[in-house]
């Protein structure tokens, strides 16, 4: 079995508006984004699209602190 490799994520300043899937719309709620079943209506929390900011990382070796961390966790 293969080692997974962890790699620490560097934020983009870049975002994208993703839309919902057929049949959801977006719920927003401190900050954060929810799937609701339903087409989009206006409504507290209610967006057609949500924002998503870009991520990358780097090819290289994994972060060990994050990989200790996730071994702690099993």
């Amino acid at each position: 079995m293969e080692k997974s490799r962890i790699m620490k994520l560097k934020k983009l300043k870049k975002s994208i508006k993703v839309p919902a899937p057929k049949g959801y719309h977006w719920m927003t709620e401190g900050g954060r984004y929810f799937l609701m079943k339903g087409d989009y209506k206006p409504h507290d929390g209610a967006l057609p699209e949500a924002p998503f900011r870009l991520v990358t990382h780097d090819k290289g070796e994994p972060n060990m602190a994050m990989e200790s961390a996730r071994k702690a966790r099993r």
